[in-house]
C-alpha cells in the first residue's frame, strides 16, 4: 500500500492543528504543559479500543510506550518554541530538522534507496526555500534550543515506533502505547500550579462551548486525525520518507496564512513581498519535484 495519500492528508490536518495551536497559545493557555495534558487526555480515548487489539509482547510494549513519551516531549518543546517565536519560522525549522535527523539515521542503516535519498533532499530543500523568507525577526537562544530538542525527540520517537511495528500490528501498537499517558496526566494534575491552570473552582478553565473552546476542540481533532494518519504512514514506509513530506504542510499553512494574517495580524504576522512570492513559488516547485520523484520510486 502506498503511503503518499495518507501522508499528504496527515499534513493537511496537521496544518490546521498548528494554526489553531498558535492561536490558543497566544490567547488562552499560558503553559504548554497544560496543552500537553489535554493532548494526553484525548489520546487516552484510544484505550476504548483495547478489546479489539492483540496484546503485544513486553519488548514491543516498552518500545512503543517510550516512543509515545518521546513524542509528547517533542510536542512540549514545540509549543515552548511557538511561544517564543513565530509559527511561520518555528514549525519549518523543526520540520526541517526532523527529516534531516531521520535521513542521517536511514542512510547509516541503508534502509532507503539512493533515488529516495535524492527525493528527500529535494523535498527538504523545497521546505527550506518555501519558508526561508519567514525565518526573520529576533531569534533567541532559548527558541533555538527548544526547536532542536523538539526535532530530536520527534525523530527518535518515529524511529522507535517503526521498530515497534515489527513486533505487532499497527492498531495494537498505537492503542497500547497510549496507556503510558495515564500516569503522565496524573502527574500533571498532581502539580498544584498546573492543576489551577487546568481546572478552576467552577470547572475546566477552557469553556468548550465558547469560540475559543470550539477552536481548541477543532485543533485537537485535526491533530488527532493527523497523528493517526502519520503513524499509519510510518507503518507503510521509512520515517525519513514520511517526514520529508512535511514541506506539503507548509504549503497548506502558507495558503491558510494568506487569509488569517489579515484577520489576526498580531498572531500570524505574515508579510508578502515579491521576493517572498518568488521563494514560495520555487519552494512549492521543489516540493512538487520531490513528490514526483518519490512517487515514481
Amino acid at each position: 500500500m502506498n503511503h503518499l495519500p495518507f501522508t499528504l492528508l496527515a499534513y493537511f490536518f496537521n496544518a490546521l492543528s498548528v494554526l489553531g495551536s498558535k492561536f490558543l497559545l497566544n490567547k488562552t493557555i499560558p503553559d504548554p504543559l497544560v496543552y500537553i495534558f489535554y493532548i494526553s487526555l484525548i489520546s487516552l480515548l484510544a484505550v476504548l479500543a483495547l478489546p479489539f487489539t492483540t496484546i503485544p509482547n513486553l519488548e514491543t510494549f516498552i518500545i512503543a510506550s517510550t516512543s509515545t513519551l518521546l513524542w509528547t516531549f517533542g510536542a512540549y518543546f514545540m509549543f515552548k518554541a511557538l511561544k517564543s517565536g513565530q509559527v511561520s519560522r518555528v514549525i519549518p525549522i523543526i520540520g526541517t530538522l526532523i527529516p534531516v535527523i531521520l535521513l542521517i539515521f536511514a542512510s547509516g542503516t541503508s534502509a532507503i534507496a539512493s533515488n529516495q535519498i535524492w527525493a528527500i533532499i529535494i523535498l527538504i530543500a523545497g521546505m527550506i526555500v518555501l519558508t526561508v523568507s519567514d525565518w526573520q525577526g529576533k531569534i533567541n537562544k532559548q527558541e533555538i534550543i527548544f526547536e532542536i530538542l523538539s526535532a530530536a525527540f520527534f525523530a527518535i520517537s518515529y524511529i522507535l515506533l517503526k521498530q515497534a511495528y515489527l513486533g505487532s500490528d499497527f492498531f495494537s501498537v498505537i492503542v497500547w502505547s497510549r496507556l503510558i499517558l495515564l500516569p503522565l496526566g496524573i502527574i500533571l494534575l498532581a502539580i498544584p500550579g498546573l492543576r489551577r491552570q487546568i481546572i478552576t473552582s467552577s470547572g475546566p478553565r477552557i469553556n468548550f462551548f465558547s469560540k475559543t473552546g470550539l477552536i481548541f476542540l477543532g485543533g485537537q481533532a485535526s491533530g488527532a486525525v493527523s497523528e493517526f494518519l502519520l503513524l499509519f504512514s510510518i507503518s507503510l514506509a521509512n520515517p525519513a520518507l514520511v517526514n520529508s513530506l512535511q514541506g506539503t504542510q507548509y504549503v497548506f499553512i502558507f495558503i491558510f496564512a494568506l487569509f488569517l494574517s489579515k484577520k489576526f495580524p498580531a498572531i500570524f504576522r505574515e508579510k508578502y513581498t515579491l521576493q517572498t512570492w518568488i521563494s514560495k513559488i520555487i519552494g512549492i516547485g521543489l516540493i512538487g519535484a520531490g513528490l514526483y520523484l518519490l512517487s515514481s520510486s
